[in-house]
């Protein structure tokens, strides 16, 4: 995957521990501010790395995702004082579930968005390379994963037009008939996945993958600026951690909603952090843009 991103040109190990530390975050902070600086920043760079595919993606899964869990929480989550209103069955309605209810919507995007601004940027060599020599399979299971999907994706569509185009689709004929033509559709493309992954593991054993003495070559190097931007995010990640710790960044729902507390140098720090990445993209391409203007 082709990405023209200055942040996809560090060294893989700058941005695993990156990602690792903002998803880590996404997933337990809970407080409202940081909430939002994440949110806001994942959203505008994974649109940045994604374009139309990041708009797909938010209106056909992340979006519904929160609007259910949002909706969900309040009518089996009956914490709170502040009633709302009773439901049918008797259980109050409150306050403090239903913005609950957003916060664990909100909890959900932020950590898918990061992982698809992971994916755009750790491509599957990163991961190899990372992970390779310390769990081999592991690292090789998670890269087949992360290029599997788009060509299982791809190959559905190639099918599915194959098969249209002989008046054998889906949306073709009676109900009984589109059962028949979906399930054909996805047994061939089952069996085409199950023959590649046969075919993967094979020229991989021939190639001795997993051997001890195996050697490998790679172009990533670890240079001065890959050594700054992980020195930055090491200190920002040390900041907020020790935020996290000494109880600066609780924020309790139940029974009632605390009161935000603004730690402003804190909150700062995470800004950086979330924004980073943006930052390196965009000042490169400015940069670029000049030279070009200057030609």
């Amino acid at each position: 995957m082709n990405i023209k991103s200055e942040f996809a040109r560090f060294h893989p190990t700058v941005q695993f521990i990156y990602f690792s530390s903002v998803i880590f975050f996404a997933m337990f902070i809970r407080e409202p501010v940081f909430l939002g600086i994440s949110l806001v920043f994942s959203v505008i760079y994974s649109a940045y790395l994604g374009q139309r595919n990041i708009l797909k993606a938010l209106l056909l899964f992340i979006v519904p995702m929160f609007v259910l869990i949002a909706v969900i929480n309040p009518l089996f989550n009956h914490g709170g004082v502040t009633i709302l209103f009773y439901l049918p069955d008797g259980n109050p309605f409150t306050r403090e579930s239903l913005i609950y209810g957003f916060v664990s919507g909100g909890l959900f995007s932020v950590t898918m968005l990061w992982c698809i601004c992971l994916r755009y940027i750790m491509t599957s060599d990163r991961i190899i390379y990372l992970f390779g020599r310390i769990a081999p399979k592991l690292s090789l299971l998670i890269s087949m994963i992360l290029r599997f999907i788009p060509k299982l994706s791809s190959h559905f569509r190639e099918v599915r037009n194959a098969r249209k185009s002989i008046g054998r689709d889906i949306t073709d004929g009676n109900f009984r008939e589109r059962i028949s033509n979906g399930v054909r559709i996805v047994s061939a493309v089952i069996q085409w996945a199950m023959e590649n992954s046969i075919d993967t593991a094979d020229s991989l054993e021939s190639r001795g993958y997993g051997l001890a003495r195996r050697t490998s070559f790679s172009l990533f190097r670890f240079e001065k600026r890959d050594f700054g931007i992980l020195l930055i995010i090491s200190l920002c990640d040390i900041c907020v951690l020790w935020g996290y710790f000494s109880g600066d960044l609780e924020f309790d729902y139940f029974p009632m909603i605390s009161e935000i507390k603004w730690n402003l140098p804190l909150t700062a720090v995470y800004l950086v952090l979330c924004i980073m990445p943006l930052i390196l993209d965009i000042s490169e391409d400015m940069k670029w843009k000049y030279t070009e203007s200057k030609i």
